[in-house]
C-alpha cells in the first residue's frame, strides 16, 4: 500500500516536471512562462519535501521524519501567494467572495445543531436557502464585473498597440514625405532657373506665342515648388526639426518689401494692393523674419488668388501688447463653419475648392505653426461668403518664448 503511494507520488512530481517543461516551450504560453514556472515549482517543492519525508519515515521507521514534509506546505503557499500578487492567477475578488459565502453559509448550516423547534428549523433551512441564492447571484455578479473589466482591458491594450502602429505609420509617412519632397525640389528648380533663361532670352529670342507657354510653365512650376516646400515643412513640424532664426526685426520695411512682390500679380487681375501703416513707427520685434515673410507671402497671395475684384489692403497697428498684421480682401469669404478647420492639414473651404485655383491647403497650418512658434497666433474673420475675409496675425512685443539666434522648436 505505502509503495502504490510512493509511486503516485512520485508519478504526480514527474507529470508535473513535464507539464512544466512542455509549457515553457509551448508557443501559446509564450506570456505566462513565468507564473507557471512560479506555480509549478511551488507544487513540485510542497511534494517533493512531503514524498521525501513519508520514504525516509518510512526506511528508517522513524516516522518523526516525515513531519519535516510538512515545510513544503509553507514553501507552496509562498510561491502561490507571489503568483497571486505578482501575476494575478487567482481573480482574488471571486475567491474572497466565494469564501465570505461559504462562511456565512457554514455558519447558518451549524445552527442546525443547537436548534429544537421544527419552526426555528425551518426559518434556519430557509435563511440557509436564500445565502445560496443569493450568494450563487453575488459570485456570478462579481465574475461578471470581472470578465467586463478584462474584456475592456483587452480593448485598452488592443487600442495601445494600434496607437502605437499608427504613430510607426505617421512617422513614416513624414519621413517618405520629408525625402520625396528634398528629390523633387532639385528637379524642379533646375527647370525654374531654365525656364526663367529662356524667358530672359539667354538662347535666343524666344517666339511671343512660346513666350506666353513658357509664362505658364513657369507659373506651374512654382506652384510645385510651393507645394513641394510646403510638404517639407510639415514633415519638419511634425518632426520637430523645424529651425528658427530669431532676431530683432522691423516690420514696416519687411512687409513693404513682400509687397513689391506681389504688385504685377495685383496688376494682372486689376486688383488695387496697398499698405497701411500707423503715425508712428512700430517697436521692433523678435522674431524668424524668414518664417515671418513666408507667413504673410502665402496669406497676400492667397488674397490675391481668391478675389476676382476690388483690392486687397495689408495694414499694420499696434494693438496693446502686440503688434497686429491684418491682410484684408474683398474676394470670396467664408462661412462660419469653415473657420474651425482653416488651419488644419490638407483642409480648404468650400469656396475655395470651387475655384480652379491650385492648392494643397497646407500653407495656413504651416504658417500657423510658424506664428506659435514665435508667441503669437493667427485667426480669420469673415461676414460671410462673398463678403470678403481678413487674416490677422498677432505678434507679441515681448516675446517670451524664445531669444535671440538660432534654435529648433519640438514638435
Amino acid at each position: 500500500m505505502w509503495k502504490f503511494i510512493y509511486i503516485s507520488e512520485a508519478l504526480y512530481v514527474f507529470l508535473i516536471l513535464f507539464e512544466l517543461i512542455r509549457a515553457l516551450l509551448y508557443k501559446k504560453y509564450l506570456g505566462r512562462k513565468k507564473e507557471i514556472l512560479a506555480v509549478c515549482l511551488g507544487v513540485i517543492f510542497f511534494l517533493g519535501f512531503f514524498s521525501w519525508g513519508n520514504i525516509i519515515g518510512s526506511l528508517s521507521s522513524d516516522w518523526s521524519v516525515a513531519q519535516y514534509g510538512l515545510f513544503g506546505m509553507p514553501i507552496f503557499v509562498a510561491f502561490l501567494a507571489y503568483s497571486i500578487v505578482k501575476y494575478q492567477i487567482l481573480d482574488i475578488k471571486t475567491l474572497a467572495v466565494q469564501v465570505l459565502v461559504a462562511a456565512i453559509t457554514i455558519l447558518v448550516g451549524a445552527q442546525f445543531f443547537f436548534v429544537r423547534t421544527p419552526l426555528n428549523r425551518s426559518l434556519t433551512l430557509l435563511t440557509l436557502v436564500c445565502i445560496l441564492v443569493f450568494g450563487y447571484m453575488l459570485i456570478q455578479s462579481v465574475k461578471r464585473e470581472i470578465q467586463r473589466k478584462e474584456e475592456l482591458q483587452k480593448m485598452a491594450d488592443s487600442l495601445a498597440r494600434a496607437n502605437e502602429r499608427l504613430k510607426d505609420l505617421d512617422n513614416t509617412k513624414s519621413e517618405f514625405i520629408s525625402i520625396a519632397s528634398h528629390q523633387l525640389r532639385t528637379p524642379l528648380t533646375a527647370i525654374k532657373g531654365y525656364i526663367s533663361l529662356l524667358l530672359e532670352g539667354s538662347y535666343g529670342k524666344v517666339p511671343p506665342n512660346i513666350q506666353d507657354v513658357m509664362n505658364k510653365l513657369y507659373s506651374v512650376n512654382d506652384r510645385l515648388i510651393q507645394l513641394v516646400e510646403d510638404l517639407l515643412n510639415v514633415s519638419r513640424i511634425e518632426a520637430g526639426r523645424i529651425q528658427y532664426n530669431f532676431e530683432e526685426t522691423q516690420l514696416e520695411p519687411l512687409v513693404a518689401d513682400l509687397i513689391d512682390g506681389f504688385k504685377v500679380a495685383a496688376k494682372d487681375k486689376k486688383l488695387t494692393l496697398k499698405l497701411e501703416l500707423p503715425e508712428h513707427g512700430l517697436p521692433k520685434l523678435l522674431v524668424d523674419p524668414n518664417k515671418l515673410k513666408e507667413v504673410l507671402s502665402n496669406l497676400i497671395d492667397n488674397a490675391i488668388k481668391y478675389t476676382k475684384e476690388g483690392s486687397v489692403a495689408i495694414l499694420l497697428q499696434q494693438s496693446g501688447p502686440a503688434i497686429r498684421i491684418q491682410v484684408q480682401d474683398t474676394g470670396i469669404g467664408m462661412a462660419p463653419e469653415n473657420k474651425a478647420h482653416l488651419f488644419e492639414k490638407f483642409v480648404r473651404s468650400k469656396e475655395t475648392s470651387r475655384m480652379v485655383v491650385g492648392g494643397a491647403g497646407l500653407g495656413l497650418f504651416v504658417g500657423k505653426s510658424f506664428v506659435q512658434a514665435m508667441g503669437g497666433r493667427i485667426w480669420a474673420e469673415s461676414e460671410g461668403p462673398g463678403k470678403g475675409s481678413t487674416f490677422i496675425v498677432e505678434l507679441p512685443l515681448v516675446n517670451t518664448t524664445s531669444k535671440a539666434g538660432k534654435i529648433e522648436k519640438p514638435k
